[in-house]
Formats: C-alpha cells, structure tokens, sequence
C-alpha cells in the first residue's frame, strides 16, 4: 500500500476544510513541547483519518522529508483530503493559536523569568512533553507490528541518536539507505 492513499476498508468521508483547521488547531494547541503524540491521537484515534500502520508509515517518511515532521504531516493530509487549499488550512490550524500563545508566553516569560516558580514550571513542562514523545512513540511501535530486524533497526538508530549523540541527518543518511537496502534484499529472496 502506499503510504499517500487512503485505506480501501475504510468509509469515512474526506474531512472539509473546517474539520482541518479545527481538528489540526486542536493539536497544536495541545502540543506544547512536541505536537505528535497529539497529532498521532487526533489521526489514529478520533479522526481514524488513518490506521496505526499507514500513520507510521507516513511519518516516516515526513521524518525524512526538510522541515518539521507534524507540519509536514498536515501538508500531506490536508493534501490528500483537500489538494493545496486543505494542505494550507491544515497548517494553518496547526500553527495559528501556538503563534499567538508563545507570544504572550515570550513576553510573560521576559518580564518574569528570574523567579523561582517560573524555572520550575519550565521544567516539569519540559518533562511532561517528554513523556507524551515517548507514549506516542510506543503506542506506535505496537500498532506497527515490527519484525525482529526492524526492532533491531528501531534499536540502533536508538543506540546511534539517543545514546551516542549522532546526528540526525547522520542517522537518516546511514540507517535509511541500509534498511531500504535490507528489506529489498529480503524480498527478493
């Protein structure tokens, strides 16, 4: 299946123009410190714009396309539901609030960041948005149903990135060739 089209099994009709900006505005303004745990929520499970595995599958390939990954994944979505118009408005609702919130976040935080609360909001905020990255990244890996070689390869671009510091398009240069090598190979056999 290709990751661009939508499921056959699937009936819902293409979200309009509005259920975008709406379902995508909702996301960015849940999603301070990493919007795709949100993002994957709203796709996968109120949405059902798309299964476990097409969502994977296509984040993916946002990971390795310039940019950031959730607003990449509203330009395909919104793209395939709606051509340009929904593309545009599905970024747009992504990024509007969380613009005008970290304006007067920035401004808020100027004017009081010497205080010992602040710095201690800042941080428990930091580490909850680190823990929704993490849940959004295991409920993915369940859904995707991984083979061995793809947990080992899940697992050294891990090791590489999360351990030995490698840098991301370090990693996407040497692991994506590699697996795309591998799981050619292993199809033809």
């Amino acid at each position: 299946m290709d990751a661009g089209e939508p499921t056959a099994g699937r009936a819902k009709a293409a979200p309009g123009l509005a259920e975008m900006f709406v379902a995508w505005g909702k996301v960015g303004l849940m999603g301070f410190g990493g919007v795709t745990a949100w993002a994957r929520r709203m796709v996968v499970e109120e949405r059902r714009w798309l299964d476990d595995r097409e969502y994977a599958a296509l984040l993916g390939i946002c990971q390795v396309l310039p940019g950031p990954n959730t607003p990449n994944l509203c330009v395909v979505l919104g793209q395939r539901y709606a051509g340009l118009a929904g593309a545009i408005v599905s970024v747009a609702g992504l990024m509007a609030a969380p613009l005008l919130a970290v304006l007067a976040i920035g401004a808020a935080y100027d004017y009081l960041s010497g205080a010992q609360l602040v710095r201690i909001a800042v941080g428990g905020a930091a580490s909850a948005a680190a823990g929704l990255v993490f849940a959004a990244g295991m409920k993915m890996a369940r859904g995707a149903r991984l083979n061995p070689v793809q947990i080992g390869v899940c697992a050294a671009v891990f090791v590489a990135v999360g351990i030995f510091r490698l840098p991301l398009l370090a990693a996407v240069a040497v692991f994506g060739p590699l697996s795309i090598a591998f799981f050619h190979f292993r199809r033809r056999s």
